[in-house]
């Protein structure tokens, strides 16, 4: 089930990049699962900081930065009842652009937090994807600008760590039961696994140019 990959990939990311903090939260909702199982991992409680609205579309596939950041700003209310006065640490799925998630810890360092850790919960995408996500060049994206190796300071974030690629095929082959117990199954000319490339450059397929 995705959602237990998820919550797999939070576990693994609080072994890999732990803190001391307060609180656990999300950007909800999609990262949801994974902040809980950060959360269950550090022994860090779990507690709701933003407030979704649900009547603002998807700002990722807004065309320009401006408007994803705006769209951002009408997107998230602030909890603040729940974290003010507190160290956050706060999951999300992924950073691409790096430019949606700047509004959120400013939104929350406004509303009180002291201290706001980022934790993603798959490592930094540094290639396009041609399988139909919108990743049309490798230039727009923060893991490949100057920036990212001060991406906390870039951000505003207090810190910022990432899920490695060892630990997310980790997360997600968890749960999968050895394929070979399937007589139907020729294991031997059979592939298995799961694709990387828009985090190692490693395409499964041959690129026609």
């Amino acid at each position: 089930m995705v959602y237990t990959v998820r919550q797999r990939c939070g576990r693994q990311l609080a072994i890999e990049a732990p803190t001391d903090a307060d609180v656990v939260s999300t950007v909800p909702e999609s990262a949801t699962p994974a902040a809980l199982g950060y959360a269950q991992q550090s022994g860090i409680p779990y507690v709701e900081v933003l407030c979704k609205n649900r009547y603002v579309g998807r700002t990722f596939i807004q065309p320009n930065t401006r408007l994803r950041q705006l769209g951002v700003a009408k997107k998230f209310g602030a909890l603040t009842d729940n974290f003010a006065g507190k160290r956050v640490v706060l999951i999300d799925d992924s950073i691409v652009r790096g430019n949606t998630i700047s509004p959120i810890i400013k939104l929350l360092k406004e509303a009180g937090a002291t201290e706001v850790h980022i934790r993603v919960a798959s490592p930094p995408i540094r290639f396009p994807c041609y399988m139909g996500i919108n990743i049309p060049t490798k230039e727009e994206l923060i893991a490949n600008k100057p920036e990212f190796k001060d991406i906390a300071g870039y951000i505003g974030a207090t810190s910022v760590r990432y899920l490695s690629v060892e630990g997310l095929v980790s997360a997600v082959q968890g749960g999968i039961e050895s394929r070979g117990k399937d007589e139907r199954i020729n294991t031997k000319t059979t592939r298995f696994g799961h694709c990387t490339a828009c985090l190692t450059g490693k395409y499964p397929v041959e690129l026609e140019w």
